[in-house]
């Protein structure tokens, strides 16, 4: 892709290093230079309709709500692409095996950075993600062919949209406990780090944040969950709903959601 002038003029002198990871289908680099902190740039097809301008959207309204995620640097889009540019919310991925001997502390540090999401005013949040909104949504996708069923989860593998569209609208929720939610909080969205005052493990930031919004709090709840057992072991999966404040998760909603996420 041919980087615009605007962001031509801004990376000059800094060297790209490609981030392997993320099934958006965006192109990610980590773009750095002597002197200055790095940057990132995220770039997409228009025609992959990922709507970076909405991501831009929301980490500006996030960051303006005193949340920790990257400064938008710049948004710009020519011919059929479209690039975003941020900061840098430095920190090491929950996901990452470093990780691997400080697991409770990762855990508390999880469940308390969610709870600090969802603690955040919707009255005046502009970013819709109801229930009725995406499975419209889920539904454009599967008439237009625009769903990946080659990445769906390894117990859905081999199914058809259609027929998990259905199953989607038969098991829908009748009510929603609507927060403000990430949206896509799985342990690579989530950056950690350990504070050198206190000694522990706390979230320094939330990262692709294009799904952000006004949802029920087991969108987040689910992904949180099912990437918790992905990344380091399904028995950790009540310690972190126990320090998030729910005794007893809606099992029905945590799979609904999980099977939202596969049109997404």
């Amino acid at each position: 892709m041919e980087l615009p002038e605007e962001l031509r003029s801004r990376l000059a002198g800094r060297t790209f290093e490609p981030i392997v990871g993320g099934e958006s289908g965006a192109l990610v680099w980590r773009c750095e230079t002597d002197g200055s902190p790095p940057v990132y740039l995220k770039a997409a097809p228009l025609a992959a309709e990922l709507k970076l301008d909405q991501e831009a959207a929301r980490l500006r309204w996030m960051r303006e709500h005193d949340l920790p995620v990257p400064a938008v640097r710049e948004y710009c889009n020519i011919g059929d692409a479209e690039f975003l540019l941020a900061g840098e919310v430095a920190g090491v991925a929950a996901s990452d095996p470093q990780w691997a001997s400080n697991l409770p502390e990762v855990i508390a540090a999880l469940a308390d950075g969610l709870q600090s999401l969802h603690r955040i005013s919707i009255i005046d949040c502009p970013f819709d993600q109801r229930l009725t909104r995406e499975i419209e949504e889920a539904r454009d996708k599967v008439a237009r062919g625009r769903v990946r069923e080659e990445d769906f989860d390894a117990s859905r593998a081999g199914r058809r949209a259609v027929d998990l569209f259905a199953e989607l609208t038969a098991s829908a929720p009748s009510e929603e406990d609507l927060v403000f939610t990430h949206g896509d909080y799985c342990l690579p969205n989530i950056i950690l780090h350990r504070n050198e005052a206190s000694g522990q493990v706390e979230v320094a930031g939330f990262i692709d944040c294009g799904r952000a919004g006004v949802a029920d709090r087991y969108q987040d709840l689910a992904l949180a969950a099912r990437s918790i057992a992905y990344n380091h072991g399904a028995e950790w999966v009540p310690t972190f709903f126990r320090r998030y404040g729910l005794s007893h998760p809606q099992h029905e909603k945590l799979h609904f959601y999980t099977l939202l996420d596969e049109f997404f």
